[in-house]
């Protein structure tokens, strides 16, 4: 039997890192996607101690599932919770974890601790995935718009096939990266205009390409 400590450093005092665990909008940006994968949502109420479940996809794109329950909660000095996996490569054992955050340097130390893990090999694949956790953790609390799947995800439900996501993702795109609204409205005016003319035969000539596209390893 072994523990997993990890801790970081940040620039922010506990009270306002203590926000990114208390917002869902700053929790997802950072809590759950292993390395390569993405969080895609989330069931439960957290706050209430209820057990809850993370839903996530890995680096190849299979689905996988945190099952966790938070124990005890200390605003601004940190949680405790406990959390198994249904799938993901990180063992099916449940352990416990704690997150302290001290005030140290004029910022925070976050700590980490968990366990116990019945194998290396388990106790270094959550190193691994707490130390991506982590690391978005930092950047949500110092205020970088971290991009959020998830929020990407359900926003582009509406949209239907391949060629409807792409547009989605057009769109998005220009908004993140600081484009007026206005001209968002005008492109995807432009877009669904356009695009129900195509023939079928084109429409599923350009899907195919689309996924084929997809497909390919990144460089």
């Amino acid at each position: 039997m072994s523990e997993l400590t990890l801790d970081v450093w940040i620039a922010r005092g506990p009270d306002a890192v203590f926000e990114s665990f208390t917002d869902p909008f700053r929790l997802r940006r950072w809590y759950g996607a292993p390395p390569g994968g993405h969080r895609t949502g989330a069931t439960g109420d957290v706050a209430s101690g209820e057990p809850f479940r993370v839903n996530l996809i890995d680096a190849s794109g299979e689905p996988f599932t945190q099952r966790g329950q938070i124990l005890a909660v200390a605003p601004g000095e940190g949680l405790e919770l406990e959390m198994a996996w249904d799938g993901g490569g990180l063992g099916a054992e449940a352990t416990r974890a704690s997150i302290a955050l001290r005030p140290v340097d004029g910022g925070t130390r976050v700590e980490v601790r968990q366990g116990p893990f019945s194998s290396a090999e388990s106790l270094e694949a959550h190193r691994r995935w707490w130390g991506t956790c982590l690391g978005r953790l930092v950047r949500v609390a110092a205020g970088d718009a971290v991009p959020c799947f998830e929020e990407f995800w359900e926003e582009s439900r509406g949209f239907i096939g391949p060629l409807g996501v792409a547009a989605y993702t057009v769109l998005a795109g220009l908004r993140e990266t600081g484009a007026s609204a206005e001209t968002v409205t005008q492109v995807e005016e432009l877009l669904y205009t356009h695009l129900p003319r195509l023939t079928p035969e084109t429409a599923e000539v350009l899907s195919a390409v689309l996924r084929s596209r997809v497909k390919e390893p990144a460089p």
